[in-house]
């Protein structure tokens, strides 16, 4: 049968134009070959596009390329660009090898017109195995990045003890509740009970307490224990202040450590409050003792203490200061919100550098504390090992009808 050649349509050279290059034939035609489209699939194009995070895939560039670099308008100014070029006598298309697909993803990277120019322009300075070892490390990278993703599990310390004649539980829903949206790195959870140890007005029973607790606490940062996996740390605790100054003394302020408070005005108690700080810290100087190395700080915050209340081993020879709440009278309720304790903490550490800086050969400092849980556990938290002195943590004793010293807590003990 005779042959019949005809020309392309002007569609059909339009769109070779376009670079969707294609030699037509008729049937029974074997002079004009059928090629491969020259053009990149766009599911191809958007893969690439993941893959790469829309960035260059030359080593050194890492471009953003879905945004104009000078005017930052977005738009798509990437180019697919083919290691083996789509020619065999383009840019490292002379290989015995070619791939079977030329516009696979395998033989795709993504790139910036400039550095699509330079490896097309100098393509014995950028062979094929130099670029398929650029889009490699770039796509590697991109994945591994990609898969760490933000680390929301957390180990979950609770501490309990006796507070008088209770014993409060800490539920395990509502800690859940509380962690969000944290959430626990083991069902189990590392409690710290105190509960055994009998009454708090026995006079061994804080150097006990604190004992076990130190040790109970000690036991979470060990090698293999539970922060070796999760580098951080949820704590839940009621118990007498002077066993929360210990126990945040125990904890390490090299993790990444929450704490969190027992709200009275809330159903799901130990949620924080959502919002800003609300609560202002300030510091006065409430009597100028005449040695320098005494030193009292009455921390008048759940409720207030006045100078009268000290006993009487706080005389005339020390140095008082108070850090209250500004321009509002001490209540249960001042702690509402997460930034209300990182408020705190941040007045706290200015006082203990002040005291450091007016009084430097001081050792004790005698602490009068009406205060939050979470605000107690910061008291030995944030207290730095050879910076700091000791802090001497008076509680209220019913016995005596006032404060009588508990423990001393430090970086030593």
């Amino acid at each position: 049968m005779a042959i019949q050649k005809r020309k392309p349509s002007p569609k059909e050279r339009g769109t070779a134009k376009l670079g969707f290059k294609r030699a037509i034939a008729v049937e029974g035609d074997d002079t004009l070959p059928v090629v491969t489209a020259r053009g990149v699939p766009e599911l191809t194009r958007s893969t690439l596009a993941a893959l790469s995070a829309g960035r260059c895939e030359f080593r050194g560039c890492n471009k953003f390329l879905f945004e104009h670099s000078l005017t930052k308008d977005l738009g798509n100014f990437s180019e697919a660009a083919h290691i083996v070029a789509f020619r065999a006598a383009g840019p490292r298309g002379d290989v015995a090898d070619r791939p079977a697909e030329i516009n696979s993803i395998e033989n795709l990277m993504l790139l910036c017109a400039e550095c699509h120019h330079n490896i097309d322009t100098h393509p014995e300075a950028y062979p094929r195995e130099e670029l398929l070892a650029h889009k490699r490390e770039h796509e590697d990278r991109i994945h591994m990045l990609a898969e760490l993703g933000p680390e929301l599990r957390t180990n979950v310390l609770t501490l309990k003890s006796r507070i008088g004649e209770r014993v409060v539980e800490i539920g395990k829903d509502e800690v859940v509740a509380a962690l969000r949206p944290r959430y626990p790195a083991s069902s189990q959870f590392h409690v710290v009970d105190l509960t055994d140890l009998g009454d708090e007005m026995d006079p061994d029973y804080y150097q006990f307490a604190a004992r076990k607790l130190r040790e109970r606490v000690r036991a979470v940062y060990v090698d293999e224990g539970p922060m070796s996996a999760v580098k951080h740390l949820s704590v839940f605790g009621m118990a007498p202040i002077p066993l929360l100054v210990v126990l945040g003394n125990a904890l390490s302020n090299t993790v990444q450590t929450d704490l969190f408070q027992s709200h009275r005005d809330k159903s799901d108690r130990w949620t924080w409050h959502a919002g800003e700080a609300s609560t202002v810290y300030v510091v006065d100087v409430v009597r100028k003792g005449s040695v320098a190395d005494n030193i009292a700080v009455i921390l008048s915050l759940s409720g207030a203490i006045s100078e009268a209340a000290l006993p009487p081993s706080v005389d005339g020879t020390f140095w008082i200061y108070r850090l209250t709440l500004d321009n509002v009278a001490p209540n249960p309720g001042f702690l509402r919100t997460r930034r209300d304790l990182d408020a705190f903490r941040l007045a706290y550490r200015q006082l203990l550098g002040d005291l450091v800086r007016r009084h430097p050969t001081h050792k004790v400092i005698h602490v009068f504390p009406a205060v939050a849980a979470p605000v107690a556990i910061s008291l030995g938290l944030d207290l730095l090992p050879k910076a700091h002195p000791a802090l001497a943590v008076y509680d209220f004793d019913k016995r005596v009808g006032g404060f009588a010293e508990r423990i001393r807590v430090n970086h030593y003990e």
